[in-house]
């Protein structure tokens, strides 16, 4: 990890080469992205951190401040760290969601963004209407009030939506301990992804090579998503990884990695 401007900031790198920045989702570190990058190949370096308020990254966002800018400004600063891009940026859920704001403000140099199960959750309200994007804020709203009147399990309820009833519970208990404790910042986490309001016509403007990635069995809201960025980013490759669902980095790390080497080496072809 490194300091910047007084706050604590989670950095893993390794190999040499063209520089690839991994962001993790909500409830997430650096090692979320090992067993895919110990199947990618030699030649680039790869970084990873942590998003706001994971792993020793520290949080800085409050209920009055969860603006985007908190995580485009973290991505930001690595990519100082590391030394300047241009960089090609690989997210995770909220950590996708990241990546594209990075790109569409313009601060760091982006060469290209692969994007896992990414959920900007303003292209829902776009897409498939005000009905199903209330539905969602509803869930949202109900999950906060259950983490502030006292409900031990209420991460529970985020794991369990956006993959299936019962994953939470067959987590290993370091994994739901640690979502325990994290569970301020992911309800951070979905308050800024419902003050991000890039549409579709924002998308659009990103020239960038784009690869979007779901699985097969995610979310009905992710299946949405993924359609519309789709239709939105004009150099864009969408792939389906088949019987997986919103966790595919860590339940299909070998699908994961070949489609990120491939989309990786044709940049270079």
């Amino acid at each position: 990890m490194f300091e910047f401007n007084g706050r604590t900031i989670d950095f893993v790198e390794s190999g040499n080469g063209p520089l690839v920045l991994f962001v993790p989702g909500s409830f997430s570190t650096p090692a979320a992205w090992r067993p895919i990058q110990k199947q990618l190949p030699n030649g680039y370096r790869f970084i990873t951190t942590s998003v706001c308020g994971y792993g020793a990254t520290e949080e800085t966002r409050s209920l009055g401040d969860v603006a985007i800018t908190h995580q485009t400004r973290l991505v930001e600063a690595v990519v100082i760290h590391a030394g300047g891009g241009p960089v090609h940026l690989v997210g995770h859920s909220m950590g996708g969601m990241i990546c594209f704001a990075t790109a569409m403000e313009g601060r760091v140099d982006v060469s290209s963004i692969a994007a896992f199960e990414a959920n900007p959750l303003e292209l829902v309200r776009e897409n498939a209407g005000e009905k199903f994007y209330q539905a969602i804020r509803n869930m949202s709203d109900e999950y906060e009030a259950a983490y502030l009147s006292g409900e031990e399990d209420a991460a529970r309820r985020i794991i369990d939506f956006w993959g299936r009833e019962g994953d939470f519970a067959a987590m290993p208990q370091p994994v739901r301990a640690y979502c325990k404790a994290t569970t301020w910042s992911n309800i951070l986490d979905w308050r800024a992804a419902f003050n991000f309001h890039a549409r579709k016509a924002d998308y659009a403007t990103l020239e960038i090579p784009v690869l979007a990635v779901r699985g097969s069995e995610c979310n009905p809201v992710m299946v949405n998503i993924t359609d519309a960025l789709h239709e939105a980013v004009p150099n864009i490759h969408t792939e389906i990884i088949n019987n997986a669902g919103h966790f595919l980095i860590t339940s299909h790390p070998s699908e994961c990695a070949v489609l990120l080497r491939n989309f990786l080496s044709n940049l270079n072809n």
